[in-house]
């Protein structure tokens, strides 16, 4: 099926359909992405299902986006996932035009409504606490090893879960290409890095599904005591919910990276320096997630052991 158009062609698609199509042809695209978007595709289905409102690029009106967005909120979609699913929609609509369909643009008018959230980063205390751990089962240990990965190369999940040891050449871990943005890093064997490597034989870990590394993860630092109270507030749908939570029930497969951006960034590295790490294009996507080498090595290698 082509996603191109003929000049006698109607001007316009279903989105899902748009989408089903782009995925399809796309087989550059990580299995990860496809999920992301078939699940938005049924988003959009569903919506037609309970108003009536089929959605096309040309008639995403300001109107009909409100309508969508208020039909997500009634699922109990965090706000932010809304707003996601929304960011998503205009880069598909972008695509669309692109490929000569007729897209109505006044849904862009809407101004987005993103939260400040919660998501920790843990200390470096926390992480060598997480580093001494004995007496764990040998998945555990495999998936603490692997978020240590992440936080010693500030990497995302996608980049870091796929780390060998044959990855380090001359003292540096290098990344031709990460999955999301497509960039080159190269980054200094932290010495944690080292303990990891000791611990299994000179190679990195292999390690179960995203889903199980987020729940093990948390048990695994439970068990290191990273139990401090925090805060937790999101909007569900049309309520602000707010809870008192432990500091582990909050952790994920990005804390590690999070915690590696801070805690490089409270040593006193440059965050323009800290970019070239972590892959961030610009510094407004880096403070938003917080968090050649003319990289301050030095800085970097010498966070010690307490």
């Amino acid at each position: 099926m082509r996603l191109f158009r003929k000049k006698d062609e109607v001007k316009s698609i279903p989105v899902p359909t748009f989408i089903y199509k782009y995925i399809s042809e796309s087989a550059h695209r990580t299995p990860a992405y496809r999920r992301t978007y078939r699940n938005i595709a049924r988003h959009i289905n569903n919506f037609k299902t309970a108003t009536g409102i089929e959605i096309y690029t040309n008639n995403f009106t300001e109107a009909v986006a409100l309508e969508f967005i208020a039909y997500l909120r009634s699922l109990n979609l965090m706000q932010n996932t809304v707003w996601s699913i929304m960011q998503k929609i205009a880069a598909t609509m972008k695509r669309a035009k692109q490929r000569g369909y007729d897209v109505d643009w006044t849904f862009s008018n809407i101004k987005r409504e993103l939260e400040e959230t919660n998501a920790v980063y843990l200390t470096q205390r926390e992480i060598e606490d997480i580093n001494a751990l004995t007496g764990l089962s040998k998945e555990a240990c495999a998936i603490r090893d692997r978020f240590l990965l992440g936080y010693c190369t500030a990497l995302r999940f996608s980049d870091y879960s796929r780390l060998s040891a044959s990855s380090i050449v001359s003292g540096f871990i290098h990344v031709p290409k990460t999955v999301k943005t497509g960039v080159g890093v190269v980054i200094p064997v932290h010495w944690i890095v080292q303990d990891v490597l000791k611990r299994n034989n000179g190679e990195f870990p292999p390690i179960p599904s995203q889903q199980a590394f987020g729940a093990t993860i948390k048990r695994v630092c439970k068990r290191a005591k990273i139990t401090s109270p925090v805060l937790w507030e999101r909007t569900v749908g049309t309520k602000v919910v707010r809870k008192r939570m432990k500091k582990y029930e909050l952790v994920s497969t990005h804390t590690a990276r999070r915690t590696g951006a801070t805690l490089m960034y409270l040593t006193g590295i440059k965050p323009f320096n800290i970019m070239l790490i972590t892959g961030h294009k610009t510094e407004e996507s880096f403070w938003l997630t917080r968090k050649t080498l003319c990289f301050d090595v030095k800085l970097y290698i010498c966070i010690k052991k307490r």
